[in-house]
């Protein structure tokens, strides 16, 4: 790196932030809002980042009414086929998987893959693993046949690299979804995409441990080529920076570690300078 950043204590920045002015009332009731209505927002969002977006943008519309809770996700599976109904008691049981019932629960999901041990069930199971950061959902992965689970692990990588699903959909790139005014749709579908790319990240580090330096040297090539060019929102260089960081804290690199060591950083955002201080901080 070629600059330096300040390090505080997390203790100064809690007190300071804590001793922001009083939220008005509208502000508190816009939280509540987006709260209800937007599940990306219902676990760590704040009613001072929206007074924060307000102020900055300087900008009114008109508050939805539309409230509706769109909760976690869901499956439908309209008809009623016998298919449908064991593939209705595979979710049923997915997502009613903990760690606490997990024993119970598993011993019902490999009945059901034992006489389904097909593409089907597995890219549903899939599903769910993309969906959650939990390795229980991974280790069901293991109840399907050895030679088939092995051959659809490789059609996933193989896509997973060829179509470089790492790189954020298109409409990410078109759009700042750090400025857009209540544009919370398309922002909560990038929360969704980027919890889904690094729960998929986290499960090659796992499965596919002896290929991840040659994806790691994929996303640096890709996150150096951008970063030359200049013509993508910064916070865009944030996404692949904050991949490599996930993947590296569990498969470590250090000629990765080295070259990001060495980019002139002086013109990079201060959160991307912070995501590579924690890189070359391992």
């Amino acid at each position: 790196m070629t600059d330096t950043i300040v390090k505080i204590k997390l203790s100064n920045f809690q007190n300071k932030y804590n001793g922001k002015d009083e939220i008005p009332l509208d502000i508190m009731d816009k939280a509540d809002v987006l709260k209800k209505k937007y599940s990306c927002f219902n676990s760590f969002y704040d009613p001072k980042m929206i007074l924060a977006k307000k102020v900055y943008n300087k900008k009114d519309k008109e508050k939805d009414n539309d409230v509706k809770n769109k909760g976690r996700f869901h499956i439908i599976i309209p008809d009623f086929t016998n298919n449908s109904m064991i593939k209705r008691n595979l979710i049923g049981y997915l997502n009613k998987l903990t760690l606490k019932n997990k024993d119970t629960i598993y011993e019902k999901i490999k009945v059901i893959i034992h006489v389904n041990n097909n593409e089907e069930f597995f890219n549903l199971v899939w599903g769910y693993i993309k969906l959650n950061d939990d390795k229980i959902y991974l280790d069901i992965l293991y109840f399907f046949e050895k030679v088939f689970l092995s051959e659809m692990i490789e059609i996933k990588w193989k896509t997973y690299n060829d179509e470089e699903e790492w790189k954020p959909p298109q409409y990410i790139y078109d759009n700042n979804l750090l400025l857009l005014n209540d544009e919370y749709e398309l922002y909560c579908n990038y929360i969704k995409w980027k919890k889904c790319i690094n729960n998929i990240n986290k499960i090659w580090t796992i499965i596919k441990k002896n290929e991840i330096p040659d994806l790691l040297n994929k996303i640096y090539e890709y996150t150096f080529e951008i970063i030359i060019d200049g013509t993508v929102h910064k916070y865009i260089i944030d996404i692949f920076m904050d991949q490599l960081y996930k993947i590296l804290q569990i498969v470590r690199s250090d000629e990765i570690i080295n070259k990001i060591k060495n980019l002139d950083t002086t013109k990079y955002n201060t959160s991307t300078k912070f995501i590579i201080y924690n890189i070359i901080d391992l």
